[in-house]
């Protein structure tokens, strides 16, 4: 009796391509550049074709072999994937798309303006502003008083500013965020004191 080939059937057996679709299991969004796809393996599997779309182009073939898995790394952007798993025979319908975000933190951002100005008579007033570069990819950033002390703001401005001691503090850091994390924290800067101009 002669020796069946690995992946084939059995004399009169019929075995047709897999009939069920993968169904791959991959990261919604990742803040790193390096993510791992895998898939399941329907019966009668011997390979798998994984397919990439990279932000709305056309699908290209990023792995076709044995292996149910993928390493990537991707700068940021919108990843979409489906695989498909293939014998001697044909292949299985396309699974079904998942799409991975890359959504990276932003660069580090620094101050500006640091100022903490008064009256010189009473009744005394105070208006405290602080200021930063924007920097691109950021959705928000982050003020707070110098070591961490206290949380500022939030929010998208680039610039802040009070009459009264709502930003008023002796030193300010920031640093810019966005979905995929936030950036290291700026130098901290002592503020400048002066005068109102209308005292």
């Amino acid at each position: 009796m002669l020796p069946r080939s690995p992946g084939r059937a059995a004399a009169g057996a019929v075995i047709g391509p897999p009939a069920i679709e993968s169904v791959i299991s991959a990261p919604g969004l990742v803040n790193v550049p390096q993510y791992s796809l895998s898939w399941s393996a329907p019966a009668n599997s011997e390979s798998f074709v994984l397919e990439e779309s990279a932000n709305g182009g056309g699908w290209t073939v990023m792995h076709n072999g044995a292996a149910n898995s993928f390493g990537a790394s991707r700068g940021k952007g919108s990843y979409a994937y489906r695989v498909r798993a293939c014998n001697f025979v044909g292949c299985s319908p396309y699974s079904g798309v998942v799409t991975v975000a890359v959504v990276l933190p932003p660069g580090a951002t620094s101050l500006n303006v640091a100022e903490w100005l008064t009256t010189r008579r009473p009744p005394y007033q105070v208006q405290c502003s602080a200021g930063w570069i924007a920097v691109a990819d950021a959705t928000e950033y982050q003020l707070e008083s110098g070591g961490g002390g206290k949380r500022l703001y939030t929010g998208p401005s680039i610039y802040v500013n009070s009459g009264g001691s709502a930003y008023c503090a002796n030193e300010y850091r920031v640093r810019a965020c966005n979905a995929g994390g936030c950036s290291p924290w700026s130098a901290e800067r002592p503020v400048t004191r002066g005068v109102l101009s209308w005292d």
